[in-house]
């Protein structure tokens, strides 16, 4: 009985230990969880309640005007620049003579080439009846195969020659502007190097941009486009996607790829110029009736976004966490976890 006593005193101390141990742990607990608990602050934070709206998940591309059809027209021979028939500014129709060097000097070579044909061909008749009833031997058929080069070779002379003069009007593969003319001036000796003449299609501007490699994946060709230009601020061009490098550009510090948009527009009257500026705005995806909250609202923990709640009249904050969709540079689309009576806090 005494033993049952004295371990009956020893449980209860043991209890009473345990009772006060846990009272401690528990004020303690409840100390930090009311030292954790997130409190409003008026002074620098406000309410906001997400609102349902459209959002777009675009990608925006600096770029500039450019053409696709040019034409940088050169003489293939050297020779003294004769007439100029056009300038910087000039309209020209497709196959429109521009230009022309000095042909006299060819056209007396070619005299001289036509007469060289004239005795290499009478040569070769001489030489060809002299042996017509002979029996052909290697020598006589050597001399034969020489008659027959010699005539063959004079041809190809004048032939040359003819080209050569033909060539030596320019003449413009295109229509379009004339946008630069090396040497505007005849009466001097060009080279092709040195006399170039360009032409450019109005008709085929276009605008191009250039994308980073890590966004090039998320577009395609066809993608809507929403084109702005600086010269024109106030007027957009609805445009899509007509083309995607396959190889970066070179001479760039990082790798990007050149994309090409179509401009619907009529450029007649010269309005849209090469090298004008703007940007390229592609729709990559568009939800309606979203559910959208600032992005400043979102904060992050374990990998996970949340946003801090304020119920009714309280000053204690809840976080939420929520699932996102589409991020623009100041919205994001909420998915799951919200509704459009929370009152979400937000930085002032």
């Amino acid at each position: 009985m005494n033993f049952f006593k004295k371990h009956l005193k020893i449980t209860i101390i043991i209890g009473v230990i345990i009772l006060i141990s846990g009272i401690g742990v528990f004020k303690i607990t409840a100390q930090n969880k009311t030292q954790d608990k997130v409190k409003f602050d008026t002074k620098k934070e406000t309410i906001i309640t997400p609102k349902r709206e459209t959002i777009k998940d675009e990608i925006t591309l600096t770029g500039s005007i450019d053409a696709a059809i040019k034409a940088d027209l050169r003489f293939q021979t050297s020779g003294q620049l004769a007439w100029v028939g056009v300038k910087v500014g000039d309209k020209v129709k497709k196959y429109q003579s521009i230009a022309s060097l000095n042909k006299e000097e060819l056209k007396k070579q070619l005299a001289v080439d036509f007469n060289n044909y004239k005795t290499a061909a009478s040569k070769f008749y001489d030489t060809t009846d002299e042996y017509k009833d002979s029996v052909i031997d290697t020598e006589i058929r050597r001399i034969l195969e020489r008659n027959q080069n010699t005539l063959d070779n004079s041809v190809i002379s004048y032939e040359l020659q003819d080209l050569t003069l033909k060539y030596a009007t320019l003449i413009t593969p295109i229509s379009g502007i004339v946008t630069n003319i090396d040497q505007p001036s005849s009466g001097i000796n060009v080279t092709p190097a040195t006399a170039t003449f360009s032409v450019i299609d109005p008709a085929s501007i276009y605008f191009k941009a250039q994308i980073d490699q890590e966004d090039v994946i998320k577009i395609k060709v066809g993608d809507k486009t929403t084109i702005n230009l600086d010269s024109f601020p106030d007027q957009d061009f609805e445009s899509e996607i007509t083309y995607i490098s396959f190889t970066p550009v070179s001479g760039e510090t990082s790798t990007v790829y050149e994309v090409r948009f179509k401009l619907p527009i009529d450029n007649n009257d010269l309005k849209y110029r090469i090298g004008m500026d703007g940007d390229a705005i592609i729709s990559l995806k568009e939800n309606s009736d979203s559910l959208v909250i600032p992005v400043d609202s979102i904060h992050q923990e374990n990998d996970q976004s949340y946003v801090l709640v304020k119920e009714g009249d309280s000053i204690d904050l809840t976080k939420k966490y929520i699932k996102t969709g589409i991020e623009t540079d100041t919205n994001i689309e909420v998915l799951e976890g919200l509704s459009e009576n929370d009152q979400i806090v937000i930085t002032k």
